[in-house]
């Protein structure tokens, strides 16, 4: 049930989710289609932004069942090419930075230092990044309008969408989702929104909301992911105990 777990954590934060159960999705509404190419045309321009997270997932094989809350928060330089991330769950905290080409993990107990693996030059560097990956999906994705909606006080225009299993899986790290297959016997049911600025069309949060099923066991995530920020200064530096001996292939434990 572990994996499980760990397959929905992945899917729901570096992927997104939307609704599709059952027959093909209708077709996109040409209004959240214009709404989600001009995000994607002001986000390709984004050189720096930050974000915060906060997860929820609920595992159960109806025998046992485990809950895991994940909070945490980040900052993007897309100029530089760095990322850095903070997750924290009950007992532990993580720190996670990309750096160029290479994404370095603090390994869990009882293992010290960090793990590294390779990021993928076959697309932006960008898209290796939440909100990046978030637009990406809706962009390759039926997405529908549902009109203006307030948001801690400021009204925003919310999108959602409905990607194939293909689509979602297309964003995964193979390796770090481990051998969880991605279709429609596996994700049983998904959705997502996206809430943008009407003003700036820069995204300002989303919300994911998937349920998975395995071996008996099935798994349900919430996750909202909120993006500040943008533009502004946001050095980011690597503490240079990330470069030391790293653990190649990520850490040990997790492939």
């Amino acid at each position: 049930m572990r994996r499980l777990v760990l397959a929905v954590c992945f899917v729901a934060l570096f992927a997104g989710c939307g609704t599709f159960v059952g027959d093909s999705p209708p077709p996109s509404d040409e209004r959240a289609v214009a709404a989600v190419e001009e995000a994607n045309s002001t986000v390709a321009a984004v050189e720096a932004y930050r974000f915060g997270m906060d997860m929820h997932v609920t595992a159960s094989d109806g025998e046992q069942s485990r809950t895991v809350r994940v909070d945490g928060e980040g900052a993007v330089n897309v100029s530089e090419k760095r990322m850095q991330a903070t997750t924290r769950t009950q007992d532990q905290t993580v720190e996670s930075y990309v750096d160029g080409y290479k994404a370095y993990q603090g390994c869990q107990e009882p293992w010290d230092g960090y793990g590294v693996e390779n990021v993928s030059r076959s697309e932006p560097w960008a898209t290796a990044t939440p909100l990046h990956r978030q637009v990406l999906l809706f962009e390759r994705s039926n997405v529908y309008w549902r009109g203006n909606e307030t948001l801690d006080g400021n009204r925003t225009v919310l999108v959602t969408a409905s990607p194939s299993a293909e689509t979602i899986e297309s964003l995964m790290n193979r390796r770090q989702a481990g051998d969880m297959a991605l279709n429609r016997g596996s994700l049983e049911n998904a959705t997502a929104r996206l809430w943008l600025d009407p003003e700036t069309n820069q995204p300002v949060k989303s919300e994911l909301r998937l349920k998975i099923s395995q071996r008996g066991a099935t798994a349900t995530a919430i996750i909202t992911l909120r993006y500040t920020d943008f533009d502004e200064p946001t050095k980011i530096s690597v503490p240079p105990e990330v470069y030391d001996d790293p653990y190649e292939l990520g850490c040990p434990g997790t492939s």
